[in-house]
């Protein structure tokens, strides 16, 4: 909990700051871990961390100054301030609160370093002499930003990587592991088996593809359909190889050149699993820009081996 107290004379003043930077904290915290809890809660958790301000300025309790105060404090207020279904969603509001605290309390220390004339220091407590108030505000909000700018790429990172499979793909004698995604929005189908469709980078499969099909992209004809469709039409081809159509919202659609290989296998729950009913169709550019993944997975093709 990060506190703030301002040397006026009245301590009703000193209150009313801490209310704010409290709320402000635990509001920040609400919103990064998109807590729908209400604001009610929010104020009288606030109010609490506020009255402990003025009572730790105004006794001498060493109680109070005391660590496991404090911390017995702070989840005192994660728990009034915020709903939790169960003990791992608290464990994680209350880091979180921690960690919000802590960031708040560096920029506290970071004006310190700078100012030791205006921010003095004395059981824990800043005290701001002379501080506008609306330099408070405005650094309040620079950090509120910019958390929820770092927590929003955090959590979206973490999502994607938790969609992430190991898969192995079989063709030709040859053996293929790669990282795939589980995207939800590929819903392509083979048109004539209605087999799910896996969507991998060329590059990192092309050994397993004869000459023919590799002068496709070699010579960046993946859009041209009338040589695609007359190279795969050869007797050699035309039991393997096909052509997957697809669509994209506010772009026009096009074909992928696909295969059929003779195994896929996803890593699902510590093991390997298989199904023979799968198309491999092939993409010249990169599926991923930081290189996290090379493959799209059809869903359900995980449904279905998840359920086998």
């Amino acid at each position: 909990m990060v506190v703030v107290s301002i040397e006026y004379r009245y301590l009703d003043v000193i209150w009313f700051d801490n209310l704010i930077m409290n709320y402000i904290l635990l509001w920040t915290v609400s919103k990064v871990y998109k807590d729908e809890t209400p604001r009610w809660r929010l104020w009288i958790a606030s109010c609490i961390g506020a009255i402990y301000v003025v009572l730790l300025i105004t006794t001498n309790n060493n109680i109070l100054d005391n660590t496991i105060t404090k911390i017995i404090l702070s989840i005192c207020m994660v728990l009034i301030g915020y709903r939790y279904t169960s003990l791992a969603r608290l464990i994680r509001l209350i880091g979180l609160f921690y960690a919000l605290t802590f960031i708040f309390g560096g920029a506290a220390f970071g004006i310190y370093y700078f100012t030791e004339d205006i921010i003095t220091i004395k059981k824990g407590i800043f005290y701001l002499r002379n501080f506008p108030a609306k330099t408070i505000f405005l650094s309040s909000v620079m950090v509120v930003i910019l958390v929820r700018g770092l927590w929003s790429k955090i959590r979206n990172r973490r999502l994607t990587t938790s969609l992430i499979y190991s898969i192995e793909i079989r063709h030709k004698g040859m053996d293929f592991i790669l990282k795939g995604l589980l995207d939800t929005g590929n819903s392509l189908y083979d048109p004539i088996t209605q087999s799910p469709v896996i969507i991998v980078e060329y590059s990192k499969i092309q050994k397993a593809l004869p000459m023919e099909i590799r002068d496709i992209f070699i010579c960046n004809r993946e859009q041209d359909i009338d040589y695609i469709a007359k190279t795969i039409s050869e007797p050699q081809f035309s039991t393997i190889f096909r052509l997957i159509p697809y669509y994209a919202v506010g772009k026009p659609g096009g074909f992928l050149v696909g295969f059929k290989p003779s195994k896929v296998l996803i890593f699902l729950d510590g093991s390997w699993h298989g199904t023979d009913d799968a198309i491999v169709a092939l993409s010249a550019k990169e599926l991923s820009k930081d290189g996290q993944y090379h493959a799209l997975i059809h869903p359900e093709m995980v449904f279905s081996l998840i359920a086998t």
